[in-house]
């Protein structure tokens, strides 16, 4: 029998990387379970980002996701079923926090690409980013909570931007359209759905053109304003994970979602986003 880091093992196809005029194009390929994050590709995504943000021949980043139905869904609920209770959050939570961290101290341009939902820590992600491009079929939210996941850190990161209105949208595990999430200011830009990718590479040439220590200086002095804010954050979301998970409960909302998905593929209904995991 397969252990749960062998299950679920980086595959090199997962992220995609190529470097185009001095910009990284890192993508992510798990269409399969619309780009969902495991652990491991968390781990590989950090890594890339250190020896880029080390590379001289790397000027900036574009963050983007395979197709056209997802950026990134959040974390692979499969992932989550092998949870038998809260012993696994803790080196989870760290796994996704060494992910974080290394998003949050790029020094460099970073700019999310997206096309298609971005839900949960897929949403989280593109809220490090410096810049942020999407096109109008676009849905982005965290919905964690349909899928039996409390919305701690997601539902933080939302309220450092826009309050309490964050708290209706974590609750509701509401997707919004493109349009609410850019007069939020969660997306900086719209652009045909063509031209997404096109638009973010521009983006990073544009952004890297700014003088580089002063662009280093100004990130590393915007991520500590909130840097106490987020660890707390953090360790209070790895607690209430924790109690979750030890209930039993979101084991088996998962156990449902499956289920559901097993329904509809047995009578070949399109997939919805209906249960993206948002986590």
């Amino acid at each position: 029998m397969m252990t749960e880091d062998e299950k679920f093992a980086h595959r090199s196809e997962d992220l995609l990387s190529d470097v185009r005029d001095r910009v990284l194009v890192l993508t992510i390929d798990r269409q399969e379970s619309y780009n969902s994050w495991t652990s491991a590709l968390r781990d590989e995504l950090a890594r890339q980002l250190l020896a880029a943000d080390a590379d001289s021949n790397v000027d900036a980043v574009v963050l983007t996701g395979a197709g056209d139905r997802a950026f990134c869904s959040g974390q692979d609920l499969a992932e989550f079923q092998e949870f038998v209770d809260g012993r696994n959050i803790e080196p989870w939570i760290q796994r996704l926090i060494s992910c974080y961290d290394s998003v949050r101290q790029f020094s460099k341009p970073l700019v999310a690409a997206i096309n298609g939902v971005a839900a949960g820590s897929g949403f989280q992600v593109t809220q490090f980013c410096d810049y942020v491009i999407a096109h109008p079929e676009v849905r982005v939210g965290q919905t964690e909570v349909s899928s039996g996941l409390p919305s701690v850190f997601g539902t933080w990161l939302m309220w450092e931007r826009i309050g309490r209105r964050a708290i209706e949208l974590a609750l509701q595990g509401r997707l919004m359209e493109v349009g609410e999430a850019k007069q939020l200011g969660f997306i900086q830009e719209v652009v045909e759905k063509s031209k997404v990718l096109e638009t973010a590479l521009n983006a990073a040439h544009r952004l890297s053109n700014q003088p580089r220590l002063a662009y280093k200086l100004s990130k590393s002095a915007n991520r500590q304003f909130d840097e106490q804010r987020y660890s707390t954050a953090m360790k209070m979301a790895a607690s209430l994970y924790r109690e979750a998970f030890n209930t039993g409960s979101p084991q088996a909302e998962i156990g449902k979602f499956f289920k559901r998905r097993r329904a509809r593929k047995a009578a070949s209904t399109p997939p919805t986003t209906q249960g993206i995991s948002g986590a």
